[in-house]
C-alpha cells in the first residue's frame, strides 16, 4: 500500500497491523490472563468477606501482593498498596508527603524530564491549601541524564517531596539515582520514584533506591489495565485518596480488583525475571538497534534522542526526524504510519491539529521544531502477544522509509 499525506486517521484493514508502542501499553501475557479468568466470574470473591469465597479471594490478593513486593525488592509485602493506575500512585505519594510536611513547607522537587502526572501533581502540591509554593526543576543533560549535583542541591533545600523518574517513558533513559535516597533521609525529605516504565526492563530494588514511595502500573509490563501499585516504606506517611472501607490496610478504600491484582502479580513475577536476564535484554536491544541503524541510514538528519546516555532501556527508541523545510511536524508522519498499519507514538501530547513540543526533549535542550518531530518506537519482549519479530522490524523500517520519503519530497 502506498503511503501519502492524508486527512483522516483510519487505515486499510487489509494492511498488517504492527504494534511498536509498548511504552504506551502492553498486551496482558497469556499467563496473566489465565490467572485472571477464574476470578472474573467467581461468586463471593470479595476479599473483605469472611465466608470461604471471600477468604479465598483474600489469599489470592495476599499472594499477588507478595509477588509485586518481590519484584521491587520490598521485604514486607504489606508495603504494597494496590491502586487503579500509576497516576493514582503518584497522586497518593504527593498528597501524603505534602500533608505530612505541613502548611509552611510548600516546596517540591522534580526533574525537568518527568511524566505529565508528576508535573501536574507537583504543581498542585506546591499550591496546596492556597499557599504559594515552588516546584524545583532539576535539570537533565542533552542525553536526558539527571544532573546529580543539582538533585543533591535540591534535597538540601528540604522540599516536602522529591519525585524522580527511574526510566523515562519517551527516551528510555535510565536515571542514576544512587545516593539520593540516603541524602533525602539525612535532610528529612521524602523521596518518590516513578518506576512505571521500569519493570521487565531494568531491575528495581527499593532498598538500593532507599525511597519512601515507588509507583507501578501493571499494563506497562504485560499485566491488565486499570490496576497499579504504590510501594510505601514502612513508617512513611500515607494519606488515603479514597475514603470509605478499611481495604488495603486502611490506605485505599474500595473493594479490591481481585482479577486485576492477580494478573498484576503474575506479570510482576515474570517481569522481574526478564529484567534480570542479560540474554532477554540483549535480544530486545538487537531488534531496537536494527531499527535505529536502518532508519538513521535511510532518513537523512535523523537522530536518536537519549542514544548517548550511559544506560537506556533495550526496548525504547526516540527518533527525531528532519522535517525542516516541509512546514510539518511529527503529526503528518505519525498519521501516515497509522494509515499504513504501524502503531507508534509521538513523544509528546498533541491536539487534533498540531503536535506540541515534547517537554522531555525541550528539557534535553532541543528546540521547539526538533522537539515536535520525534517518534517513539517501543518493543515488547519475546514471547508476548504484542512482540514485534525481527521480520516485523524490517517491515516497520520499510513503512517508515516510505512515509518519510513522501514527506521529504514536499521540501522546497
Amino acid at each position: 500500500m502506498g503511503l501519502r499525506p492524508r486527512q483522516g486517521t483510519a487505515y486499510d484493514a487489509a494492511v498488517q497491523l504492527l504494534h511498536f508502542d509498548c511504552n504506551a501499553t502492553t498486551a496482558a501475557s497469556e499467563a496473566a490472563v489465565a490467572a485472571m479468568l477464574p476470578w472474573l466470574g467467581r461468586p463471593g470473591a470479595n476479599p473483605s468477606a469472611t465466608h470461604p469465597s471471600g477468604q479465598e479471594a483474600g489469599r489470592a490478593v495476599r499472594a499477588a501482593r507478595a509477588q509485586v513486593a518481590a519484584m521491587v525488592g520490598a521485604a514486607e509485602p504489606n508495603s504494597i498498596v494496590f491502586t487503579a493506575s500509576g497516576s493514582e500512585s503518584t497522586a497518593m505519594a504527593f498528597g501524603s508527603a505534602v500533608e505530612a510536611a505541613g502548611p509552611d513547607r510548600r516546596i517540591v522537587a522534580i526533574s525537568s524530564a518527568e511524566h505529565s502526572a508528576t508535573r501536574k501533581c507537583a504543581a498542585r502540591a506546591a499550591s496546596f491549601g492556597g499557599r504559594e509554593g515552588e516546584v524545583i526543576q532539576i535539570p537533565v543533560d542533552t542525553h536526558g541524564e539527571l544532573d546529580r549535583a543539582a538533585a543533591f542541591a535540591a534535597i538540601e533545600r528540604r522540599p516536602a517531596l522529591v519525585s524522580l523518574i527511574l526510566l523515562n517513558n519517551e527516551t528510555g533513559v535510565i536515571s542514576d539515582l544512587s545516593g539520593l535516597g540516603a541524602a533525602a533521609r539525612e535532610h528529612g525529605v521524602l523521596l518518590h520514584i516513578d518506576a512505571v516504565q521500569a519493570p521487565g526492563k531494568t531491575p528495581i530494588d527499593v532498598q538500593e533506591l532507599d525511597c519512601d514511595y515507588l509507583g507501578l502500573s501493571a499494563h506497562k509490563f504485560h499485566g491488565p489495565r486499570g490496576i497499579g501499585a504504590l510501594y510505601v516504606r514502612p513508617g512513611a506517611p500515607i494519606t488515603p485518596l479514597m475514603l470509605g472501607g478499611p481495604q488495603e490496610n486502611e490506605r485505599r478504600a474500595g473493594t479490591e480488583n481481585v482479577p486485576g491484582i492477580v494478573g498484576m502479580g503474575v506479570a510482576a513475577e515474570a517481569s522481574a525475571a526478564r529484567a534480570s536476564s542479560a540474554a532477554d535484554q540483549a535480544e530486545i536491544a538487537s531488534r531496537r538497534d536494527r531499527l535505529e541503524s536502518a532508519l538513521l541510514a535511510a532518513c537523512p538528519g535523523t537522530v536518536v534522542h537519549g542514544g548517548g546516555a550511559a544506560r537506556r532501556a533495550a526496548n525504547t527508541s526516540s527518533l527525531g526526524f528532519d522535517l525542516s523545510g516541509t512546514g510539518l511536524d511529527a503529526t503528518a508522519l505519525l498519521g501516515m504510519l497509522h494509515e499504513g498499519g504501524l502503531e507508534v507514538s509521538a513523544g509528546s501530547a498533541c491536539n487534533s491539529t498540531k503536535m506540541a513540543p515534547s517537554p522531555v526533549l525541550r528539557a534535553m535542550g532541543r528546540d521547539d521544531l526538533t522537539a515536535s518531530c520525534a517518534l517513539r518506537f517501543s518493543l515488547a519482549a519475546q514471547g508476548m502477544p504484542d512482540t514485534a519479530s525481527m521480520e516485523d522490524v524490517e517491515t516497520c523500517i520499510e513503512r517508515v522509509k516510505e512515509a518519510y520519503g513522501a514527506l521529504a519530497a514536499l521540501k522546497a
